[in-house]
């Protein structure tokens, strides 16, 4: 590591300091420090950053806690001031002049519901609002349902004009009349529900400070070590504690030098002109705007040339994307929780393990294993750790603190772990099987195409999944293109997934324009918010498939010596034209949509020489199909004919679909969800090969819609079928002619 200055190497008394005082004591050891740089003009990034000194801000607190002391009150008389404002630096200044003020401030994000902020403002006993000239409306609706004193807040140039008449205000509170005083109060991300207030006490600050500490210790340099020194770019909502985490403590107690956007909306655009304009070293970014900006190659190429560190906090980083630029920038997953702030966490730098996080033994952690796979991090109080573990600065009586995050360990660095899930993320099904969907989510809104998505499930017999376009398809062929285009991403995702686990064609959702996921402020959804937005359309979704996937089917292994042949089941109702058996609105009968479906399946399921071969046995087929279905004429051309489609006969249990096309189908379907890699022949027993019930369910739902793409009218064929005829050839005997 290389020396230090001597104004950036740690003090004596790291990790019992008390941040109002020691911003003081940095605006007088050391005057020019850089505080904060921010956009000299926020309409134009790229017109530069201006740098804010130590000298300049700590007056600039000064003045704004003479002000808080004049319009709010003295400290004998404590108050919790609610501020909601533009996005701009007017946070730091008000977090920091209140505790010198002797009050709290608390912050309540923009994204958050009517319900969720009156019900933080109730619980942090908020009894004083500043408004400043551009609140969101929300303010307004917050002060209309609860009573509180308003005060009119300055614009932000205010606070920056004649500093030299403001006198200094000592913060003259020892550490321990502080360690347990709360400082600021932030809340929850509410991806669990109602988002809930954190008083944050000094101490759980200063176990930050105390960091820098553990080099010296014995241990290996963590990210506050690295990062002292550098210019470090937050693309995070001021408010949010992460952001607010690296101002204050990383800022103050290490010397990072933190770089902020313009208030405004945080778009790719707006990100690629502050990596490319503010003399970074490193940037904090949410998870989707690296998406946004890797999707962009010009973005994509500034990231890599300009950032030495890439790091990421709220949410994984799709695998595809953290590969892809691992080896070309240091990538970093940031942890922590507003209970505790940042964990301390080592440096990697093995660019393979970009995912992995490495929490330094000096926390007192360790990783409960669970009956998922998963293990838990729980902290544990221990003197020997007290500097480090600030979750018992916030909870002082309790002896362990559990996070609720679900790691999985490396495989070959057990000291390494990867986040997977909260443990309220797991989806139980009906068949009494879980799902952790987070690692699945991220596959998907790997596509270009795909905002968000969220798969549900809990309590039913599948999975689903409810994706937030970019852009929304405007018809329901569009839709069905669009369905269509993202597929692939969804296929992979089904691939890396237990069995059990597998979203199946129908049971793909579209969010809709006028009902936007809810999100935290680090832009990650809040995903049991979506679950209460969105119930009426997840169960109508249910609803719909239940009758053509959820029959009873047996528990055992199928029997092989059946010697009569299974009817169609009468008690399941046909298909409606509507049913979402490939996506919740499109027709699924237009000759479209079967062409797409069957070239996904030859170009991304079949061996290369098989693909070949059966194109071109197809391509006249299909052609000549495709013009009688939109024509209503039959082709005479010389081609392999197909036999017209037709109804089933009363008594009959045939299903009169041509052979080959069927047993192309179910060939193609079984090497997408079998996890066998050893190859099954036509007439073998399938459930040797890892068929079961849920792959059942499946099979039968893709072979129901192909059959009505042939024939509408065409009856749905029962599970039972499958049961008593396991094989291929079996399968196709009793279903074709």
């Amino acid at each position: 590591m290389d020396a230090l200055p001597p104004a950036l190497q740690a003090p004596v008394d790291c990790g019992r300091r008390l941040l109002p005082a020691v911003l003081d004591e940095v605006a007088i050891s050391d005057p020019e420090r850089v505080f904060v740089s921010v956009p000299r003009n926020p309409e134009n990034v790229s017109a530069g950053f201006q740098d804010i000194t130590y000298a300049t801000f700590a007056q600039a607190v000064n003045k704004c806690a003479w002000w808080l002391r004049d319009r709010v009150g003295m400290p004998t008389d404590p108050q919790t001031i609610l501020y909601i404002g533009p996005l701009d630096i007017r946070y730091i200044l008000i977090i920091i002049a209140a505790a010198k003020a002797g009050h709290t401030a608390f912050f309540s994000s923009h994204r958050n519901s009517l319900d969720a902020h009156l019900s933080l403002v109730e619980r942090s006993g908020c009894s004083v609002a500043l408004r400043p000239k551009q609140a969101p409306a929300v303010l307004d609706q917050i002060l209309k349902a609860r009573s509180m004193k308003e005060v009119d807040m300055p614009e932000l140039d205010f606070w920056f004009t004649d500093l030299d008449q403001v006198n200094p205000l000592p913060f003259t509170l020892t550490w321990e009349e502080a360690r347990y005083k709360t400082f600021c109060i932030l809340h929850t991300s509410g991806s669990t529900g109602i988002p809930k207030p954190v008083f944050v006490p000094y101490g759980s600050l200063a176990s930050n400070d105390a960091h820098q500490l553990i080099p010296f210790l014995g241990g290996k340099p963590t990210l506050m070590n690295y990062l002292k020194g550098k210019r470090f770019f937050l693309a995070l909502p001021v408010f949010h504690a992460a952001c607010l985490t690296f101002v204050l403590a990383f800022n103050i107690f290490s010397g990072v030098t933190v770089v902020l956007p313009p208030p405004g909306p945080l778009t790719s655009d707006v990100a690629n002109e502050v990596i490319t304009s503010a003399n970074l070293d490193g940037a904090l970014l949410a998870p989707s705007l690296i998406v946004d900006l890797y999707n962009n190659p010009t973005h994509r190429q500034n990231l890599i040339k300009h950032l030495s560190l890439l790091s990421y906090v709220g949410g994984s980083l799709p695998k595809a994307v953290g590969d892809a630029l691992s080896t070309q920038v240091k990538c970093m997953s940031i942890m922590g929780t507003c209970e505790t702030l940042l964990f301390p966490l080592e440096m990697n730098d093995d660019p393979a393990d970009w995912e992995y996080v490495t929490v330094s033994p000096f926390f007192g952690h360790e990783f409960q294993s669970n009956r998922d796979g998963l293990s838990e991090l729980v902290l544990r109080r221990q003197p020997n750790h007290e500097l480090f573990q600030g979750a018992f600065y916030t909870f002082p009586d309790k002896q362990e603190y559990r996070f609720g995050d679900l790691f999985a360990q490396h495989p070959n660095r057990p000291e390494s772990w990867v986040f997977r899930a909260r443990t309220d993320d797991i989806i139980a099904f009906t068949t009494a099987e879980k799902l952790n969907p987070i690692t699945m989510e991220s596959v998907i809104v790997a596509s270009p195409k795909v905002k968000s998505a969220v798969i549900g499930g809990q309590g039913q017999f599948q999975a689903s999944v409810l994706i937030e376009p970019y852009d929304y398809p405007t018809s329901p062929e569009e839709e069905e293109q669009y369905i269509q285009e993202i597929w692939p991403y969804i296929t992979k995702a089904n691939r890396g997934c237990p069995a059990h686990g597998r979203i199946m064609k129908g049971f793909v959702m579209l969010t809709s324009p006028d009902k936007p996921l809810p999100r935290a402020g680090k832009d990650t959804v809040q995903r049991h918010a979506v679950f209460k937005l969105y119930a009426a359309e997840w169960q109508a979704l249910y609803d719909r498939m239940r009758p053509h996937v959820a029959a009873p089917v047996p528990t055992s292994s199928s029997s092989t010596t059946s010697s009569s042949s299974p009817s169609l089941s009468p008690s399941t109702p046909p298909l409606r034209p509507d049913s979402p058996t490939t996506t919740n609105k499109s027709a699924s009968a237009s000759a479209s949509a079967l062409t797409t479906e069957i070239e996904e399946i030859l170009h991304q399921l079949l061996p290369k020489a098989v693909e070949t071969a059966v194109e071109k046995a197809m391509q006249g087929v299909l052609s000549r199909l495709l013009t009688g279905l939109t024509t209503g004429s039959a082709t005479t051309a010389p081609a392999p004919a197909l036999s017209p489609p037709t109804s089933p006969k009363a008594d009959s249990a045939n299903i009169h679909i041509p052979k080959p096309d069927l047993k192309t189908f179910i060939h193609t379907h079984l090497a997408e969800t079998l996890d066998q890699q050893q190859a099954w022949t036509d007439d073998s027993d399938l459930f040797q090969f890892g068929l079961d019930s849920l792959k059942v369910m499946e099979l039968i739902a893709e072979v129901n819609r192909f059959r009505k793409q042939w024939d509408p009218n065409a009856a749905p064929v029962d599970q039972k079928v499958v049961y008593a005829n396991p094989s291929v050839n079996r399968m196709v005997g009793v279903m074709g002619v």
